[in-house]
Parts: C-alpha cells; sequence; structure tokens
C-alpha cells in the first residue's frame, strides 16, 4: 500500500507501548512507539540519539507488536523535536496491512477533526 501526499486526512490514532527499530541510511536506533495510525507513527527517543532526523528523510521501521510479528514499513520524517519524531507510512507490504488494521481496531478508519 502506498499513501498519496497529496492526501491530507488525520487518520485517529491510537496510543501503543511497544518499541520500533528505526534504519536510517544503515543506521539503526531503538525508539518507542507513543501511538499509530492508519497513515503514520510518533515515535519517542529512549536511548542516546546518535542520528540526526530531517524532515523528508526516508527511514525503514521495524515495529514490534508481539513475539510472533513484526510490522516492516517505508516511512517518511514529518516532524522532528528533542523528544520525538512523527513519521507517515509511504509503503506498508500488503501481507502487513490487514494485520495493522487489526491492531488499529476502531481507530482504522476514524478521522480526526
Amino acid at each position: 500500500m502506498s499513501f498519496n501526499n497529496s492526501n491530507k486526512i488525520r487518520y485517529s490514532r491510537k496510543p501503543l507501548t511497544t518499541s520500533c527499530l528505526l534504519l536510517r541510511q544503515g543506521r539503526s536506533i531503538v525508539m518507542e512507539v507513543k501511538n499509530i495510525s492508519a497513515s503514520g507513527i510518533l515515535l519517542q527517543y529512549d536511548e542516546e540519539n546518535d542520528i540526526k532526523l530531517r524532515v523528508d528523510d526516508f527511514c525503514v521501521l521495524e515495529i514490534i507488536l508481539n513475539n510472533n510479528f513484526n510490522l516492516h514499513v517505508e516511512a517518511d520524517v514529518v516532524r522532528v523535536s528533542e523528544e520525538e519524531v512523527a513519521l507517515k507510512f509511504i509503503k506498508i507490504p500488503e501481507e502487513k496491512q490487514i494485520p495493522l488494521w487489526e491492531l488499529l481496531g476502531e481507530h482504522v478508519d476514524r478521522i480526526e477533526k
């Protein structure tokens, strides 16, 4: 699944407590997930941050959901602060879409105003 950048819909975010491995240009950092939506994710740094992220940086994310399932997605950075980074999904493998929608539950198609 690919996302159209011109789409300005803001999907409801689901709070989530789990870890995420963010990969950028051969480097990686473990981050904590604060929330997730159908179109993106908000991550919080949980270790010394030596990766300098900028808006529009391309990243690969491995979101650890349970012992049997990790969500692998491609994403672009949309916002960066000292404590956290927001990313929008640009590609979710087809076989991972249904598990993501199941994880989101009622948040999957809810729009924020």
